[in-house]
């Protein structure tokens, strides 16, 4: 099964100038504290939902990863990356789940 996210230009750009800065640094630009999260959800038709998240570190740089759900139940995680956008792969009871990450460019008349 396959799941896109599309987030704005604007949004990617955000994450990825987050995902190269430390939590000081973060926090002294954007004024984001420890723990606050950018999250994004994709849902499935049976159910199953999945968070693409950046999670904001105190003195570390932040990270990505991505958790597979069923009715508010963890069934599945990523190990913790440092990429956003781009495909996120989970499997559970030998299902598949992919979901695309894509920044959604807007036009400029």
């Amino acid at each position: 099964m396959v799941q896109t996210i599309k987030i704005t230009n604007a949004e990617r750009n955000l994450i990825n100038d987050l995902l190269n800065l430390t939590g000081d640094e973060i926090y002294q630009k954007y004024g984001y504290k420890r723990n606050e999260t950018i999250v994004h959800t994709a849902k499935f038709p049976n159910g199953i939902e999945v968070d693409i998240k950046l999670v904001i570190s105190e003195e570390e740089s932040p990270y990505t990863e991505g958790i597979l759900f069923h009715n508010g139940f963890e069934l599945a995680h990523t190990e913790p990356d440092c990429t956003y956008d781009g495909e996120w792969n989970f499997e559970h009871n030998g299902i598949e789940y992919i979901v695309l990450v894509e920044a959604e460019f807007s036009k400029v008349n």
